[in-house]
């Protein structure tokens, strides 16, 4: 047998041998969705389990981050399905727990770093914060600059944040280490199939992380389980594509302010310009650099114009802008879960499970 389609098989007896649970049955009644069947909606009862624990602890003057990436593709696999599903599954476990009446919609989701802080002190004690993935020219280090102002400011907000980020081996190692509680890894199976992820608690994803770092190699360890989630976002789709699409936008458009580089290029560029007679090494030195940034000046602001000239041709000035968890142990019992899901079996969660073990 061809070997890619023996590791494909095993890989499909992996993920049959999930849980599904029925949660939300207030929310959903039969009817809610398409195909539904009975009332609730389906989430991996493992998966389920671990979010009791943050979900019961949080009250304690904690706060929790968790992290969800891809070891397949960075987009597409699903990631913003499974978190917003997470969000909703643990918001109606903390209310169980303690009594509160939290919600989950749009306000616990954010797009950008710069929203994070400002949103978090708006949130109820004990909510669901999603930081959704981003694009940006200075991604990584925008996301430690965030995560640093988050824990030291809003420490005491008593939040639970989902991260969602492209790339797990590129997050900084106190937040992949020692601050998150658990990774989830978001993957694509057979032929580009959602709807399944590898679930590493804290213990797991360290190990993950120091080994698998360097070749961001994602078989250095086993995760605790492998898990399967259904399609569909906790808040309305088109709700969810316009606020992520309004956001895009705003960046886009967003006036940026311009560095002390950029404005001492400006004006270096403007005086060569007016100034008849003046030099480059001259100018240099009244602005108090050398020669050669002098130069660089120039050659900045004539790039951002359209223009590639030498350094002594003047031209006409346009613009001077540049550009967790406690491991649960379990064993599996292997059944494949019907179309929609349906299952009255609870996990089992007192047993080993050689599954989850380290090779």
């Amino acid at each position: 047998m061809d070997l890619e389609i023996q590791v494909k098989q095993i890989n499909q007896r992996q993920y049959q041998k999930c849980k599904m649970v029925k949660i939300l049955l207030d929310k959903y009644p039969k009817g809610s969705f398409p195909k539904q069947q009975s009332d609730g909606k389906y989430m991996d009862g493992y998966l389920h389990e671990n979010l009791k624990i943050p979900a019961k602890k949080i009250v304690d003057d904690m706060t929790f981050l968790g992290v969800v990436s891809s070891s397949t593709l960075e987009v597409g696999t699903g990631k913003s399905v499974l978190v917003q599903q997470i969000g909703e599954a643990y918001t109606e476990l903390v209310n169980k727990e303690h009594g509160l009446n939290l919600t989950f919609d749009m306000k616990n989701i954010v797009f950008n770093p710069a929203d994070l802080i400002k949103r978090a002190f708006e949130l109820p004690k004990y909510s669901c914060i999603i930081l959704d993935e981003w694009e940006d020219n200075h991604y990584w280090s925008a996301l430690a600059t965030t995560l640093r102002q988050f824990f030291r400011k809003c420490r005491q907000l008593n939040l639970f944040m989902i991260l969602i980020i492209p790339n797990f081996f590129q997050l900084p190692m106190p937040y992949a280490v020692s601050r998150s509680l658990f990774f989830i890894d978001v993957r694509f199976q057979g032929e580009f199939e959602r709807g399944f992820f590898s679930f590493y608690n804290f213990k797991k994803k360290k190990t993950l992380y120091i080994k698998g770092k360097k070749t961001h190699d994602y078989n250095v360890t086993k995760p605790d389980f492998y898990g399967r989630f259904p399609d569909g976002y906790a808040v309305p789709r088109e709700v969810y594509v316009a606020g992520k699409h309004k956001d895009m936008m705003d960046d886009h458009f967003e006036k940026k302010v311009p560095t002390e580089s950029e404005i001492k290029a400006k004006y270096f560029h403007k005086l060569y310009q007016n100034l008849e007679g003046i030099t480059i090494k001259k100018l240099s030195e009244a602005f108090g650099v050398s020669e050669r940034t002098g130069d660089r000046y120039l050659q900045v602001v004539r790039e951002a114009n359209g223009a590639t000239v030498s350094s002594e041709t003047e031209l006409p000035i346009q613009s001077a802008k540049l550009p967790f968890v406690k491991k649960v142990s379990v064993v599996r019992k292997t059944t494949t879960p019907p179309e929609d899901f349906e299952t009255n079996d609870s996990p089992i969660l007192n047993e080993e499970d050689n599954n989850g073990e380290e090779e």
